[in-house]
């Protein structure tokens, strides 16, 4: 074989290298944004899923331990908190643990209302300030364009289920 065909056979040309180039270039552009879709999507769930987890052991500890527990949401809506409130309480004051459990942080830009605080009882059902049965509304939202948007909502009934709608 003749040298000069040996040294084309052997590599790329310029021509060849820029086309590839520009293809992974087109491709890129095209994909790179979806990818931040996707994050912000698995957020919003990562959220939802730990939420639901974190409920329901909040609820197995108030059985386990017989104590009222005590779910609460940050002031500012991003995070909360749980324990358990063994001592005499007065239904005059705001419900507080006498020990926190365990305290999460929701990811940025998702944000948790409820329509009122989150008690459980030592039967696990969840209950008001003077332990009676009551239903509370929970929100999930997210900050997408400078303002929150709910995503997930759901109710805690009574009973102590709970479910997103």
């Amino acid at each position: 074989m003749d040298s000069q065909k040996l040294k084309r056979l052997a590599g790329f040309t310029m021509l060849e290298l820029m086309v590839a180039l520009a293809i992974v270039g087109v491709v890129a552009y095209i994909g790179v944004p979806q990818l931040s879709g996707i994050s912000s999507s698995f957020s919003r769930l990562n959220a939802r899923t730990v939420f639901l987890q974190d409920l329901k052991r909040a609820q197995a500890q108030s059985l386990t331990e017989g104590c009222r527990g005590i779910f609460s949401v940050d002031d500012d809506n991003s995070g909360y908190s749980f324990g358990c409130d063994y001592l005499a309480y007065d239904e005059s004051e705001t419900p507080s643990a006498d020990i926190v459990t365990f305290r999460r942080n929701l990811p940025d830009r998702v944000r948790m209302n409820v329509s009122s605080q989150i008690i459980f009882n030592s039967r696990g059902e969840s209950v008001d300030i003077g332990d009676i049965l009551q239903n509370v509304d929970v929100t999930l939202s997210y900050n997408e364009g400078g303002t929150y948007a709910p995503y997930a909502t759901g109710t805690l009934l009574g009973t102590g289920l709970f479910s997103f709608d």
